[in-house]
């Protein structure tokens, strides 16, 4: 029977970023995956598709490309089975990449199912039978899969999750996306550029609901600029198939036709069928491990990072908890610090946020302050044609120290970082607006939302 330092069960953001990381620290670690190395955000998520992405704003470029003087927009056309091609190959291209690691690393990956025979123990299920294997310490890192709902029926065919639309051989006529999150908003401008006809219905009151309220204007206005159907507060009571279409109906009596429905509400941990029960891992009403700041669960020397131990089901979340939890499982005293988090939807516009949003600076009592700039006042925005958008930061008023920071507008995802570290560091607004950017840039829009904070910002008019 083999025996590691430490055991992982599932190879996604959390589980191969363990291996890796326990494997600096010199310990011996396996790696039990029952499909695809790499995970759901590998295969089936983040990074096929914003390979699909980039095909929506290419043809979204291309289609603009005459105010540039560039000729021939009109014949922009979508190849399909090249886009999903070359999605295929980004993905096999990072899939050999951790392979590459784990081996370089000497890290054993172990195809099959895990299931916990004993606290120190786990039968491997295979395609060639069952093995056991013994570890000082476990980590369960197995994940999340689309949320099941009685009322939407997913048959892969009419009633979607977003892992069909990976494999799809022809772009739906229309489609009715349930729930506006990051999964919704994402698909509803790559199918909209596609050539589908989109709406997109979200039960709370705005567009991303988790996201400040700005951000949320800010993106169904642009969605309604591209002939995005938007609804917001309205809920799904009941969904017909019928021959060549799907029904959806409204609480407030309105009646939804399209080809087929994308649902995007929500995620359940893959918890089941690992015998946490047995050995009593504590776990919430939805299954979610429950961990606590050193990612351990309630049995000694079992972990849990990632979509299953809960909180934000985020790729970068579920690594750093990882990191953490390897470190700890192998003797070390670390602790998830969850202050500095950023989260991205990839629509168009961008949108990126980290920190505290307004309401819950209002929520805490805090004698906060916000400051907004607008991104089409950049000279980088207008030379590239992306003006929509506003970067707003929520500051504390007597220390001036940046509390959140909420950017919706081009390159969003890859600005938000500053504001990430200036946050950790604990820096100020004076220090932001005081730190030279480079022009023309989009992170000026940084400085100068830092200096519409101290009220000084260059760019924006003088008050009335």
């Amino acid at each position: 029977m083999n025996s590691y330092d430490l055991a992982i069960i599932g190879s996604g953001p959390a589980g191969y970023v363990a291996a890796i990381r326990a494997s600096q620290l010199g310990a011996k670690v396996c790696v039990v995956e029952r499909d695809e190395l790499g995970g759901v955000c590998l295969n089936r998520g983040c990074i096929p598709t914003k390979a699909l992405v980039k095909t929506a704003e290419l043809l979204a470029q291309v289609r603009s490309s005459e105010e540039f003087g560039v000729k021939n927009s009109s014949s922009a056309s979508l190849d399909l089975a090249a886009a999903m091609q070359k999605k295929d190959q980004v993905v096999s291209t990072l899939v050999r990449g951790i392979e590459s690691l784990f081996k370089s690393w000497k890290i054993i990956l172990i195809k099959g199912s895990a299931q916990f025979a004993a606290k120190d123990k786990i039968i491997v299920q295979s395609k060639d039978g069952s093995s056991e294997l013994l570890a000082g310490s476990f980590l369960i890192a197995t994940g999340s899969s689309p949320a099941q709902i009685p009322l939407f029926p997913v048959d892969g065919s009419q009633i979607l999750t977003s892992d069909y639309l990976l494999s799809m051989k022809e772009v739906p006529k229309s489609i009715i996306i349930i729930g506006a999150g990051a999964i919704g908003c994402e698909w509803a401008f790559i199918l909209k550029e596609f050539g589908c006809e989109v709406t997109i219905i979200e039960m709370l009151d705005q567009v991303a609901p988790t996201e400040d309220e700005m951000v949320g204007t800010i993106l169904a206005r642009e969605m309604k600029k591209i002939k995005i159907k938007t609804m917001v507060g309205e809920k799904i009571t009941k969904v017909e198939r019928k021959s060549g279409s799907v029904i959806a109906r409204t609480e407030s009596g309105q009646e939804l036709a399209a080809e087929k429905i994308l649902l995007s509400i929500g995620r359940a941990p893959n918890s089941a069928g690992l015998g946490l029960e047995e050995l009593r891992v504590d776990t919430d009403a939805r299954g979610f491990i429950k961990v606590n700041s050193r990612m351990e669960t309630s049995v000694p020397k079992i972990y849990a990072a990632g979509d299953v131990a809960g909180g934000m089901l985020l790729a970068h979340k579920a690594s750093a908890e990882a990191k953490v939890a390897a470190a700890n499982a192998l003797g070390k005293k670390e602790e998830m610090d969850y202050r500095v988090v950023p989260s991205a939807i990839f629509s168009s516009p961008e949108v990126a946020s980290v920190g505290l949003r307004e309401k819950e600076a209002k929520a805490k009592g805090l004698n906060y302050g916000v400051a907004s700039f607008p991104v089409r006042t950049l000279g980088k925005a207008q030379a590239m044609g992306e003006i929509a958008g506003e970067i707003k930061m929520v500051f504390d008023r007597q220390s001036r120290r940046l509390l959140g920071c909420h950017i919706i507008g081009p390159r969003a995802s890859d600005l938000i970082h500053e504001a990430g570290l200036a946050i950790r560091l604990n820096a100020t607004v004076k220090d932001i607006a005081e730190t030279i950017h480079a022009h023309p840039t989009l992170s000026e829009g940084l400085m100068e939302a830092a200096e519409a904070a101290l009220g000084i910002a260059i760019h924006i008019p003088k008050p009335k």
